[in-house]
């Protein structure tokens, strides 16, 4: 058992109320890397009356996700999403996490998840070849608009073509939201008729109608399919034996739909934005995808695992811009963490994005270099260092699910094109609920010449 120090750890402050929670609400990613800079691997700060201590430490985000994961549940800051996405499986917490949880791991074992492949590639395939030469494309909307139809294909067996532009405009208006969630005063912003407030609510009326379609279309046809909707329709809670509510279905489903597209669209239109800028990967990653396919028209899932140099640039690409960009964990008890004790009811704070930047584990951290990801690199990579996809008994469950969408569909596009960045953009990265980009990242699509 680690000792706990008495005194608690250093971090920024001010005699002005308001001042740090405005300071970090107004640029959270460049005050994490301060704070991480200035103060080191564990420091403690106050975001209205929430009490937060950032841990940046491998051994340390290692032990707050697993190690001691029982004495922490889900942060009140991912509860207050509970306004917008309901009590689903990414704000849920305890024994309903839990069930949750267990309800979906048949739908993303891997026999399943192989049996999606075609879905993916379909999709793939229709968007690359609506694409004309020389066209300016919207990277960014272009896998919003991709991803979203492909959870619902295979997670919902649903055509959501003609939502989806509906989906992805209502989803990024939440997500604007997003530091209003965080408030100390969101209760009472939720009541004032503040234009945002006003697109907020629309915005979430606007989703439900989708997914209350999606359930009411399954009730009227009902399918032999053992998708997650299905699963979900037939479970029934363990004391009462009474089915999901329309609410309850309505949570988890609209929960699957925004965190299932929304994080793997931002990774890949990351990667796109990244092999733009760095053509020698982007010929090399050409090149394995073009011996893999061995003169095949499309890609299989059973090429997955010979495409070692694309998962490496997705493992890179996540690193330098992580769809999910922190989480946090509240004590539910005193806990020592980094020789500080933290007090029972205060958030732990651990950022992917600053870890994955940190020169401690990754040499030369800004830099793009997919070839970093090697076997002997990974295998001697401190755990807590590297978590995109969370840790712990909230690491993400579709976690395969999304490699081998990720896998396919960039390899996809690539056989296809490469991407050329219009001149001019300032493109950063925007921490919302995910890490999405400033603006949209707009490139020419160029076709791949033969030899």
């Amino acid at each position: 058992m680690q000792q706990a120090a008495a005194v608690a750890p250093p971090g920024p402050s001010s005699l002005v109320p308001g001042r740090v929670a405005w300071t970090f609400g107004k640029d959270p990613l460049a005050f994490l890397a301060a704070a991480a800079s200035r103060y080191g691997d564990v420091s403690r700060f106050k975001l209205g009356d929430v009490e937060v201590f950032f841990v940046c430490r491998a051994e340390y985000v290692w032990d707050v996700l697993v190690t001691q994961r029982a004495r922490f549940e889900i942060s009140t800051m991912r509860r207050r999403l509970e306004v917008a996405l309901g009590t689903g499986l990414l704000t849920s917490r305890g024994e309903l996490h839990a069930r949750q949880r267990k309800l979906m791991l048949p739908v993303f074992r891997k026999s399943r998840i192989e049996a999606y492949a075609g879905i993916m590639l379909e999709f793939a395939e229709r968007m690359r070849d609506r694409w004309r030469p020389g066209e300016t494309i919207d990277v960014t909307a272009e896998m919003m608009r991709l991803a979203i139809q492909v959870v619902a294909r295979t997670l919902f067996s649903h055509d959501i073509k003609d939502d989806s532009d509906v989906v992805s405009r209502n989803v990024s208006i939440m997500m604007s939201y997003y530091t209003r969630l965080m408030s100390p005063l969101l209760q009472l912003l939720l009541k004032l008729p503040l234009p945002s407030t006003r697109r907020f609510w629309k915005a979430s009326r606007d989703l439900d109608a989708v997914i209350y379609r999606i359930i009411e279309h399954r009730r009227r046809n009902p399918s032999s399919s053992e998708d997650l909707l299905a699963l979900l329709m037939q479970a029934k809670d363990d004391e009462t034996n009474v089915f999901m509510t329309e609410k309850q279905l309505r949570d988890e489903l609209l929960t699957l739909l925004v965190a299932g597209h929304e994080t793997t669209a931002n990774a890949l239109g990351w990667t796109i934005y990244l092999l733009a800028q760095n053509p020698e990967a982007d010929a090399r990653l050409h090149a394995e995808i073009s011996a893999a396919l061995a003169g095949r028209p499309r890609l299989e899932a059973a090429d997955l695992e010979r495409l070692h140099y694309t998962r490496q640039v997705l493992l890179e690409g996540m690193r330098l811009y992580p769809p999910a960009w922190f989480t946090g964990r509240t004590a539910l008890e005193d806990v020592p963490v980094g020789g500080f004790r933290i007090p029972k009811g205060a958030t732990v704070l651990v950022s992917q994005f600053v870890m994955h930047r940190d020169a401690r584990y990754f040499e030369d951290p800004a830099r793009f270099r997919p070839e970093r990801w090697s076997a002997e690199f990974q295998e001697k990579l401190p755990r807590g260092s590297y978590f995109p996809f969370g840790g712990g008994d909230r690491h993400c469950v579709g976690e395969n699910f999304a490699w081998q969408e990720l896998l396919l569909i960039l390899g996809s596009l690539v056989q296809r094109w490469r991407f050329e960045l219009v001149p001019g953009q300032d493109i950063r990265p925007s921490p919302s609920i995910t890490l999405r980009p400033s603006a949209p990242i707009r490139a020419i699509v160029r076709p791949r010449h033969a030899g």
